[in-house]
């Protein structure tokens, strides 16, 4: 009997909460329209459009950089590069088929960007890495919400997290170029299948998509 009123109490209060949550009225500025989602749903495969460029500009900008790495002897920072270049991959495919279910077009890109060196590529791409991560994918993620677009939000919920992990790697080993500490650099990357995840060490399963660690690509 006691574990029976015991398992009551929360259920009664639980229920309550309920009750009081259905008759609260949503303040009139989070009700979206009809013509306002119509408009997100527009809007949310412009971003993905131009989220897929960025992906697909990153992953020759990267395979350039790693080339780059590897002439001044950053063999490690070469390595991540690969990872990174890989990871961006995996978000450009998982924006194309938000495109693709959509019925629009997936936009062709001729990549742009310079080489500079490894020192001056970093400071670059941890400044491209922080926008990305702050403001670019937190801003279509809003607009995503809106669209009531869950499979877009997926994949750019996949991205944002990544990138902002991807300039914490960057940050990593520029200071290691700095302190000419470049020795201790992770000498392995693991990089999630399906949504691209970046790991220095292999996990149990990714943080993200629950993947299991053992699907994961490496690079050594």
């Amino acid at each position: 009997m006691k574990m029976s009123q015991f398992t009551f109490i929360p259920i009664l209060t639980f229920t309550c909460l309920v009750v009081v949550c259905c008759n609260y009225d949503e303040p009139k500025s989070m009700v979206v329209t009809a013509e306002e989602r119509t408009k997100a749903e527009s809007k949310t495969i412009e971003n993905m459009q131009s989220a897929y460029k960025g992906e697909m500009n990153a992953i020759a900008k990267f395979e350039a950089f790693s080339k780059k790495a590897e002439e001044e002897g950053y063999h490690y920072i070469a390595l991540l590069y690969n990872a990174v270049s890989a990871a961006e991959y995996i978000h450009a495919r998982n924006h194309k088929a938000v495109i693709e279910d959509s019925g629009s077009k997936v936009p062709t890109i001729k990549p742009e960007y310079k080489v500079k060196t490894t020192k001056e590529n970093l400071a670059n791409d941890i400044k491209d890495e922080a926008y990305e991560a702050k403001k670019m994918y937190p801003d279509f993620l809003k607009t995503a919400e809106t669209a009531e677009n869950q499979i877009a939000y997926l994949s750019l919920t996949y991205a944002m997290k990544t990138e902002a992990k991807h300039k914490v790697f960057f940050e990593q080993v520029l200071a290691d170029i700095n302190s000419k500490t470049l020795k201790t650099s992770p000498s392995s990357y693991y990089v999630c299948p399906d949504c691209g995840n970046t790991y220095i060490a292999s996990p149990k399963h990714c943080d993200f998509s629950l993947t299991e660690g053992e699907k994961f690509i490496k690079f050594q």
